[in-house]
């Protein structure tokens, strides 16, 4: 008798940790069918350092990003505020002569950039309603062509000093500095998100921003502050991308605002605010960085690769929002049978 209810019980354990442990267990399974398809060029250390190397600056910025998609907003300027702070970062280093001081200039000057484009996006967007969709692409545009006048259209090497050069190349047990850096932002991000006021103000704005200004949240300075952040590691993005190719590109950081809303969306996060996580933000960068890996070992032509993400980026969000929609109903369920069983009394 007491059989198919240990059954039931026993499925309904393995669900939940299914669901509790579903983007690892995605991983995995990538992981596995990639191991498979090829087992030469794959399962290598090396293979795997380079693919957390490829995504250590969609990573970082993506640290930064969540917190304007957990807001309900976005940020499209990332991948031109990156280039621009990495362009000028190099100007700079170049102009000192390649001198430690002037590396140290470059980087905080590019840093001071990134903040100070979040701020104008942040201002913009609170204090005269301009949609941070309007306002981010038309930065993005601003920018990318900043870049070209500052490299006046060339392409800017900088192969010293090694302050500069080992930002993106320097290894640490086998394994290139970015690396580190995309964890250390990740920690950083995870801490503020989950261990502060400003963290949970941040799900509190994003999930109800009428609700988080009656309850005395300041609603304008959460939204600055996101902006700034975003910009900041954009920045910090740049900086790190400038030294892994140790040149300035005025184009390089085109399509990684779409890389980065990627991670962040695969990961979990709704595009409507409130919801989400820097632990799924990463797992959603690691697993692009597999997914471009993978098609690059099948030779897979270049020009397949969005149709292959695009895939990819609906499976995650239909499958997420439709977990989201079943979290609901079960919810509005348990909801009307509470109110039923009183009405009953």
């Amino acid at each position: 008798m007491n059989e198919p209810k240990t059954n039931a019980l026993g499925t309904a354990r393995v669900s939940i940790l299914i669901k509790k442990f579903q983007k690892p267990l995605i991983l995995a399974a990538f992981v596995i069918v990639l191991t498979i398809i090829a087992p030469h060029s794959f399962p290598t250390s090396r293979n795997i350092s380079n693919v957390l190397w490829s995504v250590s600056t969609i990573g970082i910025m993506s640290c930064g990003s969540i917190f304007v998609i957990l807001l309900g907003g976005i940020d499209l300027s990332v991948g031109s505020v990156m280039a621009f702070s990495g362009a000028l970062a190099v100007t700079i280093i170049r102009s000192s002569n390649y001198s430690t001081g002037g590396a140290l200039i470059g980087i905080a000057a590019a840093l001071i950039t990134g903040m100070i484009v979040g701020a104008f996006h942040g201002a913009l967007i609170t204090k005269f309603g301009v949609p941070a969709f309007l306002i981010t692409f038309a930065t993005q545009i601003i920018l990318s062509g900043a870049s070209q006048l500052l490299l006046g259209n060339k392409i800017l090497s900088c192969l010293q000093p090694e302050l500069f050069t080992a930002i993106g190349m320097k290894k640490i047990f086998g394994f290139p500095l970015p690396i580190y850096l995309m964890l250390l932002a990740a920690l950083i991000s995870w801490f503020v998100l989950n261990k502060t006021q400003f963290g949970r103000n941040i799900y509190a704005v994003g999930g109800n921003s009428t609700a988080a200004d009656l309850s005395g949240i300041n609603n304008t300075g959460i939204t600055m502050s996101a902006y700034v952040i975003s910009g900041f590691t954009a920045a910090a993005g740049g900086i790190v991308l400038a030294s892994m190719t140790q040149q300035a590109i005025a184009n390089a950081g085109l399509g990684y605002e779409t890389e980065v809303i990627t991670a962040i969306v695969i990961g979990g996060a709704s595009l409507m605010g409130g919801e989400g996580n820097i632990t799924g933000a990463i797992f959603g960068a690691v697993l692009v960085g597999l997914l471009n890996n993978g098609l690059n070992l099948l030779n897979v032509p270049a020009t397949v690769h969005p149709f292959a993400k695009g895939i990819v980026i609906i499976v995650a969000v239909a499958t997420d929002t439709m977990g989201r929609q079943g979290r609901k109903h079960k919810f509005t369920g348990a909801f009307k049978n509470l109110f039923s069983k009183r009405s009953a009394t």
